[in-house]
């Protein structure tokens, strides 16, 4: 039951092309979730397009952030940098799983000035407090201001980190549920992953129960449990109780393979009280060999 070492390839950045680089964020930061950014330049131009270099860091204030890379071709910025840079302001629509197709239609180079809500076929939503549209298919829109960019680089693929604060949400009715928070069955959000790749949110969703008590850790957990093929997620919930349980004396007599298979469909069940006589019973064979 000696548990396999997982073996790593290195790879040093240093010594990688940007592309190579480049292609290891995106497969192994993933899933990430996508921004679908409306801008408009000075003219009042309207510019669509998708980043999934993206997140939220902070809510007092709320700030949310994402990162338009320069051309890896020419160093050239995006129109959606040089318009934030002129105009100070910005949305941001979460992507659903009936408008990805869109989204991917988005992502292209069109030329400067053409109106990407067109070419998408996406509706345009009007914001309140800034000029910049929202897109009306999205269920989760936020109209952003400009907090700070930070350039990252500026070279050829560089990023440029754009934080804005959220001075508007605006929530479709169809994702609220009767608690007035937005039901994740019915977001529908999708997400980003290397390649060609995406992840539905609602297909692959599930819960992860929080702890209601301080748990004992993995530091309290037997040798060779740990020691065993449990995966972490597995021993993760043999150590989330706060008291390990008394032993309840088992003469039934089976394997250890057999008993190792019994802990595991006991936590896969969240039956946590069990999976922990069986890890008694496990001790027991161990130690009478």
């Amino acid at each position: 039951m000696v548990k396999k070492i997982m073996n790593f390839k290195e790879f040093n950045s240093k010594k990688l092309d940007i592309k190579s680089i480049y292609h290891l964020l995106i497969s192994g930061i993933s899933p990430r979730p996508i921004a679908l950014v409306g801008s408009i330049d000075k003219n009042g131009n309207s510019n669509l397009a998708p980043y999934s270099f993206f997140n939220a860091f902070g809510a007092n204030p709320p700030i949310v952030g994402f990162s338009p890379a320069l051309s890896g071709r020419t160093g050239l910025p995006k129109d959606t940098l040089l318009n934030i840079q002129d105009t100070k302001e910005f949305t941001i629509s979460i992507i659903n799983s009936h408008m990805v197709e869109q989204i991917s239609l988005s992502s292209c180079e069109f030329d400067k000035g053409i109106d990407e809500f067109v070419k998408t076929g996406l509706k345009k939503y009007k914001s309140k407090m800034i000029k910049p549209f929202g897109v009306s298919d999205s269920y989760f829109i936020m109209e952003c201001k400009l907090y700070d960019i930070i350039e990252l680089g500026g070279k050829k693929a560089s990023g440029n980190l754009i934080l804005g604060e959220v001075v508007n949400f605006h929530v479709s009715e169809k994702v609220i549920d009767d608690n007035s928070q937005i039901n994740p069955y019915k977001f529908d959000a999708i997400a980003r992953n290397g390649g060609g790749w995406y992840t539905d949110s609602k297909k692959g969703l599930f819960e992860v129960k929080k702890p209601k008590h301080e748990g004992i850790g993995f530091d309290e957990l037997p040798d060779f449990i740990l020691k065993s093929n449990l995966t972490g997620n597995q021993l993760a919930k043999l150590a989330s109780i706060n008291k390990i349980p008394e032993y309840q004396i088992n003469e039934k007599k089976i394997s250890e393979n057999e008993t190792l298979d019994l802990i595991k469909s006991s936590i896969e069940s969240n039956n946590i009280e069990d999976a922990w006589q069986y890890v008694f019973q496990l001790g027991k064979l161990i130690n009478d060999k």
